[in-house]
């Protein structure tokens, strides 16, 4: 039976006795590049395989056998994991997705990948095009056409409702839910867009849909954000009073009313409630509730606090999530960093 290099790589080191480290300098190499490998994360280059066989003891062939689905893996892997994909990762993964389309078992998570890979691309593209457009600003700080570039990289926003209204979304999620009406998602994502584009007797019929099929802390949920939307403030609150009275143990239903606090701008309730939804949430806890917390001190100007959460974040990846390296992990060191700056 094939089996995921990275495995097979840890697996064999441990067998001959060496750490990372050892088998790092053995190839002439960081520990954090074999990491990576027993991460699955990235591959061995193949310029080194015949050294790396020799030294675990097995031909290149049993080393290097990996199944679709492990490639597929490997691929999702990378997108989560990488800040930036070379240009040969990305051609190859993209051809290896391609080509496998024609396998219909394969065809949705190929898809997916896809979607993800170039998602990714365009984020690459996008800060690059930020950093590009904020030097452009410090030349040129009265350019139209530089703060522009910037809103539209940073997914700024713009009150021109003909160019921000989201009417794609909501006609394709409006025909969504007519061909899958038992999938419950699908009419929070409608939702969503609704209430953003102001269409709130639309969101009313779609919310009386949701609670039939999927009944629970979203009716009072979405419900104090239509009659926020309407300028309803103070029903709106009641609602979400009444969400964390009826759902007290859901961690969703109390980080939610964290969510409309901070939308509120009333930052310590909001604070309070991403608390007690992270506590209640159970293991493998979810960085979001201490993310938006961070965020809050940082608008507070509490920089100091916000570099404790993101620490807190980091700490957090690595004992319910085992992650300790990659995009995910740099984009907070880098964060903290920059808060440590504006401390300075």
């Amino acid at each position: 039976m094939n089996i995921e290099i990275g495995k097979k790589i840890k697996t064999l080191r441990l067998q001959k006795g060496m750490t990372q480290e050892q088998l790092a300098v053995k190839l002439n190499m960081s520990s954090q590049a074999v990491s990576k490998w027993e991460n699955n994360v990235t591959m061995p280059d193949i310029q080194i395989l015949p050294d790396l066989s020799v030294i675990l003891g097995v031909t290149i062939d049993e080393l290097f056998a990996l199944t679709d689905d492990v490639q597929l893996e490997r691929i999702g892997n990378m997108i989560s994991n990488e800040q930036f994909i070379s240009e040969d990762d990305f051609n190859y993964a993209e051809q290896f997705l391609i080509e496998k389309m024609n396998d219909d078992s394969q065809k949705s998570p190929c898809l997916t990948l896809l979607a993800q890979l170039h998602i990714h691309r365009s984020d690459e593209h996008r800060e690059w095009a930020a950093r590009y457009a904020k030097e452009a600003l410090i030349l040129a700080p009265d350019s139209k056409s530089n703060h522009n570039a910037l809103r539209d990289a940073e997914h700024g926003v713009i009150f021109d409702w003909n160019y921000s209204n989201r009417h794609k979304l909501i006609e394709y999620y409006q025909n969504f839910v007519l061909n899958h009406p038992e999938y419950w998602q699908a009419y929070v994502w409608l939702l969503n867009y609704l209430i953003a584009d102001g269409r709130c007797i639309e969101a009313k019929a779609v919310l009386e849909q949701l609670n039939q099929i999927h009944p629970g802390h979203l009716y009072q949920k979405y419900g104090g954000l239509i009659c926020k939307e309407e300028g309803d403030l103070t029903q709106a609150l009641a609602l979400w009073e009444q969400m964390t009275e009826l759902y007290p143990e859901d961690w969703l239903a109390v980080s939610s009313r964290g969510d409309c606090m901070a939308k509120l701008c009333r930052y310590d309730e909001a604070i309070e409630y991403y608390a007690k939804g992270h506590e209640l949430q159970p293991n493998p806890k979810y960085t979001d509730s201490f993310e938006a917390i961070s965020h809050i001190y940082k608008i507070q100007g509490k920089y100091d606090k916000s570099i404790e959460m993101l620490q807190e974040i980091i700490a957090l990846l690595e004992s319910d999530w085992n992650i300790t390296e990659g995009k995910t992990v740099d984009f907070y060191h880098r964060e903290i960093e920059n808060l440590k700056i504006m401390l300075a």
